[in-house]
């Protein structure tokens, strides 16, 4: 599956039809009682973040998205059926959230998020047609719109569904199909949740058409998740090995988050965001990577961290590599096929020291992902909320940084529902794009091989220093499957930075 920015999304022309929830669900909604069940730790401060920013007027785009194809024409009537059925199976998708002062400031703790619950027995859609688009551009613009306005968590319905139906293009050998287009706000979704998605919209479209029952497991409740998360969280103390674990940490890196190593010439202000895609390795030299790495004490996703601290080293001399990843906290197996914001950042944190090749840095390189996995449980919010308690209601008052911190992301593809499918629907992952200061990294392993996406401003600065690091993580990955090993290079400022200026030539 690939990744893009909404703005550089070239979806095909067509016919728009969309699925609106009816005015009495919409009633239902806008009556629904406070509920008990606190939003998860990054929900709330996704939800405080999102409120600041509509309260100043800023652009924000919180949502995930995802497009893909289906064969022959819709049947409406189906897939009605069908996204009614998705809806009603995943119980964060009834929640909306608000203030408790709606007037107050969202960034003060003491202004607590609620939760209300939509009946589900008054939850119902219905299909709009909408009008012909007739280029990708139209197309891309009325979605992107749809997708800016209309998935607000701090509302119901903080989702979107809809279809672009692709008939008579009159070019010679096309069959029919149709693309479905779904977005929904970050605090109900992740994109492994994006993923299974795609999996599940096919099977109950798929099961509609037949007449018979799907076969899907029960998706458990995201609201069960999020109690259980609070009442973990309730449980730390500065004396929990987790809040030791996560301080050792920020401490060995300046007791700052991890930054991107290359000038981005976005230190001034936040320029706007784009997206850019590089090839890392073949399928054939992802085999032969992950061998020489399972040879030496690791896994892929360790021989992945070790290429990243030393295309670092390389590029600009750190002798320690940290970065901050998401992993997926589904442990329970209730909740595989849960829709939800199933994630915590875990710290990747080890130094270079003595190594000189690939090799004598993979296994380092994976015992410090398994470090950092020990502490996935707990985010690192969370160990900041519990270092301010201790510190009084003075600091925690003034505790207001909400800013998301960059990430390195490591996806497996391949392990995941449905995924040999992705090349032949099309299926896309789609994300907001907005001022940034900062570069996020995925990495993503697909049937085909590896690649990467990273959002990052769009200047000058941030397109070559992007290129020419995705260029040295792929010759070292590329060097490794070929020879079985890399040997580091002494980081050379001179030569670094000639590599940097013309990356992106």
């Amino acid at each position: 599956m690939d990744l893009n920015l909404i703005t550089h999304w070239k979806p095909e022309p067509g016919r728009v039809v969309e699925w609106k929830v009816t005015d009495a669900s919409a009633r239902a909604a806008a009556g629904a009682p406070v509920d008990p069940a606190l939003p998860t730790t990054m929900q709330e401060r996704h939800l405080r973040r999102a409120r600041l920013a509509a309260n100043n007027g800023e652009t924000q785009s919180p949502w995930i998205g995802i497009a893909f194809d289906f064969p022959g024409r819709l049947d409406t009537a189906a897939m009605t059926r069908t996204l009614e059925r998705y809806v009603l199976r995943h119980d964060t998708l009834h929640s909306w959230f608000s203030f408790e002062n709606a007037d107050a400031d969202p960034t003060d703790t003491a202004n607590a998020v609620r939760r209300h619950v939509v009946p589900a027995d008054s939850i119902a859609l219905t299909a709009h047609e909408g009008e012909t688009l007739t280029t990708p551009e139209q197309v891309r613009d009325h979605i992107a719109a749809r997708f800016a306005n209309d998935t607000s968590a701090l509302a119901w319905p903080a989702f979107v569904f809809g279809v672009v139906e692709h008939y008579d293009t009159g070019v010679p050998g096309s069959e029919d199909s149709f693309t479905l287009f779904h977005a929904v706000d970050h605090a109900h979704t992740d994109m492994q949740s994006m993923i299974l998605t795609f999996a599940e919209t096919r099977i109950l479209y798929r099961a509609e058409l037949d007449g018979a029952e799907p076969e899907l497991p029960d998706p458990g409740s995201y609201v069960e998740y999020s109690r259980r998360e609070r009442e973990k969280a309730a449980t730390l103390t500065l004396a929990s090995p987790e809040v030791h674990g996560w301080i050792g940490h920020l401490t060995r890196n300046g007791g700052t988050f991890p930054s991107f190593p290359l000038d981005l010439g976005a230190s001034d202000e936040p320029k706007p965001a784009i997206g850019s895609r590089f090839d890392l390795a073949d399928a054939d030299e992802c085999e032969r990577f992950g061998a020489v790495c399972k040879a030496h004490g690791s896994n892929f996703i360790g021989g992945v961290f070790a290429a990243l601290a030393i295309t670092e080293h390389e590029l600009v001399g750190r002798d320690r590599y940290m970065a901050l990843s998401p992993l997926t906290t589904r442990n329970d197996p209730q909740f595989y096929w849960s829709q939800g914001w199933f994630i915590n950042l875990i710290p990747v944190g080890f130094a270079l020291e003595d190594a000189t090749t690939f090799t004598g840095l993979a296994q380092r390189a994976q015992d410090a992902y398994r470090s950092g996995k020990a502490l996935g449980e707990v985010s690192v919010q969370q160990v900041i909320d519990t270092v301010l308690a201790q510190a009084g209601p003075e600091a925690t008052s003034q505790h207001t940084t909400l800013a998301p911190p960059p990430i390195v992301s490591y996806i497996d593809g391949r392990r995941l529902p449905q995924t040999e499918n992705f090349t032949s629907t099309r299926a896309t992952g789609i994300v907001g794009g907005k001022a940034t200061q900062i570069a996020s990294i995925w990495i993503n392993r697909v049937f085909e091989g590896t690649w990467m996406a990273v959002s990052h401003p769009d200047t000058e600065e941030a397109h070559r220093s992007v290129t020419a690091y995705a260029e040295r993580l792929s010759t070292i990955m590329k060097t490794v499957a070929r020879d079985g090993d890399y040997t580091v290079t002494p980081f050379a400022p001179a030569a670094a930075e000639s590599a940097t200026a013309t990356g992106a030539e």
